[in-house]
């Protein structure tokens, strides 16, 4: 996938467009399995964990505590968020296990894109807006930087 990124574009842009990444990033692992090519399914999978974990980072440790100190329900969107992300690294735990013993990953593939989908749509319409607006000027141009640097560091 090659992405257009712009040095307009708001750090909630980018995590949108990393999401995207993720999302080709894995139908790829599914395309490498699918074939049977399991060490390619598994170096693309060793990437895909690591971005993904590097995007719950960023959230957890940068977008959560903005939103829950300056929020009028503080943990409720979190709190489900972050138990999410505990879901998702369970159903990637899962996949990396499948891949490991070269089995057909399509069914927990399924499972994690369907988690993916519900959790993302939450950041993409709740999270990353209230950052937006509630995040100090500096804060959101450093995630902004962070995020345009994971994109550029995939870019092929």
């Amino acid at each position: 996938m090659n992405l257009t990124i712009t040095n307009d574009q708001s750090a909630g842009m980018l995590l949108e467009l990393h999401h995207q990444r993720l999302d080709d990033m894995l139908d790829d692992i599914e395309l490498c399995a699918d074939a049977e090519n399991w060490s390619e399914a598994k170096r693309r999978f060793a990437g895909f964990r690591r971005d993904i974990e590097e995007h719950i980072r960023l959230e957890e440790e940068l977008i959560f505590p903005i939103f829950e100190a300056n929020a009028a329900m503080p943990h409720g969107p979190t709190v489900v968020m972050r138990a999410e992300h505990v879901a998702i690294r369970q159903t990637l735990a899962a996949v990396e296990a499948a891949l490991a013993d070269e089995r057909p990953i399509s069914r927990t593939t399924a499972e994690l894109e369907a988690q993916l989908a519900a959790h993302n749509f939450k950041e993409e319409r709740v999270l990353y807006p209230a950052f937006e607006r509630l995040a100090a000027a500096a804060t959101r141009a450093a995630l902004a930087a962070t995020v345009e640097a994971l994109l550029r560091g995939r870019d092929e």
